[in-house]
């Protein structure tokens, strides 16, 4: 599957009710690889995914992993790692936005990402307001070079 969306810095967050979920992920690749391959723990849900690399558009496979497999490859992941808070909603255009606020010694970080279902849609998209920078293509906000950030 193809995935194509932009990520922003977070100038202020966002007014609105949005929906809340508690995130932790670990990365069995290192940021120097050409892939990414990460573990997430989503509330009681546990995926494993492989990310290819890429800016704007990439390739992304993700499968269900049960809750033994993960703790098992858990351990792996040791100093690759963030936990977050992820906000959802939808923007005034409809488009649909995760905004991260990340914990631990990347917070007060908060990123936010919109998917698009092509290259055209996103190019066109016009930021709200409440966006910041773009960092779409500064590889130093993918999450698994934040999860090898040290302190």
């Amino acid at each position: 599957m193809t995935e194509i969306e932009r990520k922003f810095l977070v100038a202020t967050f966002p007014d609105g009710e949005l929906h809340a979920v508690p995130l932790r992920q670990g990365y069995l690749t290192t940021p120097t690889d050409s892939v990414e391959l990460r573990l997430r723990q989503r509330d009681t849900e546990y995926f494993m995914t492989l990310k290819s690399e890429g800016g704007l558009s990439r390739q992304e496979y993700e499968i269900p992993v049960d809750v033994a497999q993960f703790e098992a490859l858990w351990p792996a992941t040791e100093g690759r790692r963030v936990e977050k808070t992820r906000y959802s909603g939808t923007l005034p255009g409809g488009e649909f936005f995760e905004l991260d606020v990340f914990a631990g010694h990347l917070s007060p970080l908060m990123l936010v990402e919109v998917e698009f279902l092509s290259e055209n849609a996103a190019r066109a998209f016009i930021p709200p307001p409440w966006f910041g920078k773009e960092v779409t293509e500064d590889k130093r906000y993918k999450n698994k070079a934040l999860a090898s950030s040290i302190p």
